[in-house]
């Protein structure tokens, strides 16, 4: 009875949420007809596109592509990298995670491009959920961690509660429990405050697993009941996938076999319409165990045909190879940018350096009386540092148009010193002259001073002088 009871309230709930979620698109769509201005057009379709995330990856991908279409066609960057994020997440809900890194990458170059925290954190968080997905947790806490301190930056609550859900549940797979627990719970605490479905409930199923790996059963099955009604909200038909396979799991695990079989299929039957690959792949595994241990022969093959199907769709050795190599290059990428960060800070040192030099040449020259081949000698030692600053500087911008060719770069270096010569003797005579008139002129005062310190005692002496002689 309880369990009729709980799939009519269920069933309930769906209806009335996805009336709801509904309403929320036919807004949009008719947003979209009355927008006339082409870059608010591409941000709907991008808001529209995220609409189906959870439930209709082929209709996020549709919309995606008109919104990048229409931005490259009007130069609108931002509408590149926010129409190219939501083509990253389609590709990966459909399984082809070379093709989601590719174009999550270029929409990371270009919000870093123009220094966009927030497209940057969707980014680097899509990219974790691809790690995920390919059991490399180690690598996709990294991204999941590197996204979460940029919403914090922002403090933009609804994304930093997605992220701490991605920290939460990889830690969980690296058997960190209290870690894992420690932040999925801040990511539903964060989420219940800005009221946002999705996130409560994938939290909510997030402690469901968390519960059921340490085996307190009867918490996890509350969770995972818990969390539906929010993933149905939200229409988050992969979530709700994950919470049924979590508690077909506990129902098998308890001898509820009939349950643990109801479970799985309702499961299986939310994402193979839908094309969540991993997903598909995760209930068909789980069904097709479960019919093995059962020597139940005929449904064992018809889904064990599905989850290697979906197995090789996900992770066929080809698709590995190109992942792996679009990773490599992505690192390549990312140890150049520490790289150039730290040229940076060696530059802005240097110049920092030079810049005291200059200042404590100037005002030591106001007190300190030194020989003229003395200043123009630190005169030119600090021109020609100057100089050469202004090479290091520019070097790697000619080595980049030059493809590093020395002859070119050496031609180029050539012409720039030809130019500067003028200049840097016209500056060093300016500054040489200006120091020995200033330097001459402390001379002159010196003297004065001398002069007047000596001259009373003179007087007074050959004063004495006349008086004896008189």
């Amino acid at each position: 009875m309880k369990k009729i009871i709980f799939l009519l309230l269920t069933n309930f709930f769906s209806l009335t949420t996805v009336h709801a979620q509904t309403h929320v698109r036919d807004s949009l769509k008719l947003l979209l007809q009355k927008e006339k201005t082409d870059t608010s057009r591409v941000l709907l379709l991008s808001d529209l596109a995220f609409e189906y995330v959870g439930s209709k990856p082929d209709t996020m991908m549709v919309l995606a592509l008109e919104g990048l279409s229409l931005s490259s066609r009007i130069g609108f960057l931002k509408g590149e990298a926010v129409s190219l994020n939501r083509i990253g997440g389609a590709f990966s809900n459909l399984g082809n995670y070379p093709q989601a890194m590719e174009s999550l990458l270029q929409a990371l170059k270009i919000n870093e491009k123009m220094k966009n925290l927030d497209g940057m954190g969707r980014n680097l968080n899509q990219i974790g959920g691809i790690y995920y997905a390919q059991g490399d947790y180690r690598l996709a806490l990294d991204y999941y961690v590197k996204a979460t301190a940029l919403a914090e930056k922002m403090n933009n609550k609804i994304l930093l509660s997605i992220y701490l859900n991605g920290v939460g549940r990889t830690y969980m797979n690296l058997k960190k429990i209290d870690s894992a627990r420690l932040f999925v719970q801040q990511a539903y605490n964060v989420a219940y405050e800005v009221h946002n479905s999705r996130i409560i409930g994938s939290s909510l199923t997030y402690l469901g697993d968390i519960h059921s790996a340490t085996r307190q059963d009867r918490l996890a099955l509350e969770y995972y009941r818990l969390s539906i009604p929010y993933s149905e909200k939200a229409e988050n038909y992969a979530g709700l996938s994950g919470t049924f396979l979590g508690m077909a799991k506990l129902f098998e695990k308890s001898g509820q076999n009939d349950s643990s079989l109801i479970y799985a299929k309702r499961a299986f039957l939310f994402v193979k319409e839908k094309g969540f690959t991993k997903a598909i792949l995760d209930a068909s595994s789980f069904l097709s165990t479960f019919y093995r241990n059962r020597r139940n022969m005929d449904s064992l093959l018809f889904y064990q045909d599905i989850s290697k199907s979906a197995y090789d769709s996900l992770f066929s050795q080809q698709k590995t190879m190109q992942l792996q190599s679009i990773g490599f290059d992505e690192k390549l990428r990312q140890m150049e940018i520490a790289e150039d960060r730290k040229n940076n800070l060696q530059f802005a040192a240097m110049a920092i350096g030079l810049i005291t030099f200059i200042i404590l040449f100037f005002a030591l020259s106001r007190s300190i009386i030194v020989k003229t081949k003395f200043i123009e000698f630190f005169g030119i030692l600090g021109l020609l540092a100057v100089f050469e600053f202004i090479n290091l500087f520019i070097h790697p911008y000619l080595a980049h148009l030059t493809n590093d060719s020395p002859v070119l770069m050496l031609g180029v270096l050539i012409a720039i010193g030809a130019l500067l010569i003028p200049f840097h003797h016209k500056l060093e005579k300016w500054i040489t002259k200006i120091m020995v008139e200033k330097n001459k002129k402390i001379r002159l005062e010196a003297a004065k001073k001398t002069i007047a310190i000596l001259e009373p005692a003179f007087v007074e002496t050959t004063a004495g002088k006349t008086e004896q002689s008189d």
